[in-house]
């Protein structure tokens, strides 16, 4: 898209990315904090997941789930930038950023989709093993899950799409090119920049038009739904093992390997049900704004803030949720650790004596090495 540029030169209200002080509070202070967090962690659970001892797959799954959260929360990093005067009124972050910024919202809203899906897949998957535990194991083996996990991935994405052109930016350069700003339009709108008439075909417009709403049924509403009722039969499920693991220590006929099977799948399901009562209280609100956005469009600003951090939470405690309750992820994250700086000691005793061997035979120089969220309007 080609810019015009002007004499006119922008104050630094006109400027600012940030809508009012609550959005530069959340999104620019709190959420920043939360997505160093969140990848730090999301990538120690792939760590401790995709090992082979690991490799089950509820884990798989759930390592799919942190590769989602980790995608989201790199592209949710440019809009918390955004709010940092450094970035906000630097040329070139805001000619990439405003000029990418539909893309960037339309692959956060694909991350969060297939989240959202993959959190439903795990949550009845769990179902299913603390129910039907015989025919789980039957097909432990089965190469569904990839077929599962590359569905959700391609049908989010295209469910997400129409974000790509969903709006129209026209773009211009101000005080003799040295500012750059944006502002964007709906593409089904029937006003256009310059009172003329909208130029984009009849299929964009109603791609854009309807989109929304398929997503929200879609991705929003159906998932959260059944998110819902299958994590409250896994919390009830639950509950009757308890009851059934508390009569059974009475009884000496079970097996040891039955015993230690259904004790794992307890533990495995625990932490599942975990994880999908916090993406439940954390994601629903932001479920709700999107669906309310235009009855309460006076207070989008300030919701879509506070909803946008409490998604950005929800995927930053996956791993103190791993942590908490399951020991056997604990073990696992510190024999990792473990092995890990074992490997360094080693790899670096020998490097040690041959710099001396090198250092007494020649004077060879030796270098060192070092080893969901939704549009919000701004300033325009």
């Amino acid at each position: 898209m080609t810019s015009e540029v002007s004499s006119h030169c922008l104050t630094e209200r006109q400027m600012k990315l940030a809508v009012n002080d609550v959005e530069r509070l959340f999104i620019g202070k709190i959420v920043p904090i939360l997505i160093v967090f969140g990848i730090s962690g999301n990538i120690l659970n792939l760590t401790v997941l995709l090992t082979p001892a690991m490799r089950t797959r509820s884990n798989v799954l759930l390592a799919s789930l942190a590769v989602a959260d980790i995608v989201f929360l790199v592209f949710m990093l440019p809009h918390s930038l955004a709010h940092y005067k450094l970035f906000a009124f630097s040329y070139w972050f805001r000619r990439l950023y405003l000029g990418n910024k539909m893309h960037l919202l339309a692959i956060l809203n694909w991350a969060s989709a297939a989240a959202i899906w993959l959190i439903l897949v795990i949550c009845l998957e769990r179902l299913m093993g603390i129910m039907y535990p015989l025919s789980t194991r039957r097909r432990k083996r089965c190469s569904t899950t990839a077929t599962t996990v590359i569905l959700i991935v391609v049908t989010t994405g295209i469910l997400t799409s129409y974000n790509h052109f969903s709006y129209f930016c026209a773009f211009k350069r101000f005080c003799n090119g040295s500012q750059f700003h944006a502002m964007c339009i709906r593409s089904d709108s029937d006003r256009w920049f310059r009172n003329q008439t909208n130029p984009n075909s009849n299929l964009l417009r109603t791609v854009a038009r309807w989109g929304p709403h398929v997503n929200v049924i879609c991705v929003i509403v159906i998932p959260i739904l059944l998110v819902a009722i299958s994590n409250a039969m896994l919390i009830y499920t639950i509950r009757q093992r308890f009851r059934q693991f508390i009569s059974q220590s009475t009884v000496k006929s079970e097996s040891h390997l039955s015993g230690s099977q259904s004790r794992t799948e307890q533990r495995v399901t625990t932490t599942v049900c975990a994880i999908v009562t916090c993406f439940t209280i954390t994601q629903g609100p932001s479920a709700f704004t999107t669906i309310m956005v235009e009855e309460m469009w006076k207070f989008t600003a300030f919701q879509t803030a506070v909803t946008t951090t409490m998604v950005v939470l929800g995927k930053a405690m996956n791993f103190g949720l791993f942590c908490l309750s399951s020991a056997n992820f604990r073990a696992r994250l510190l024999q990792q650790t473990r092995r890990g700086f074992r490997k360094t000691r080693t790899r670096s005793v020998p490097t040690v004596s041959l710099f001396y061997e090198k250092l007494s035979c020649s004077d060879y120089h030796i270098p060192f090495e070092v080893g969901k969220m939704h549009l919000t309007s701004s300033n325009y």
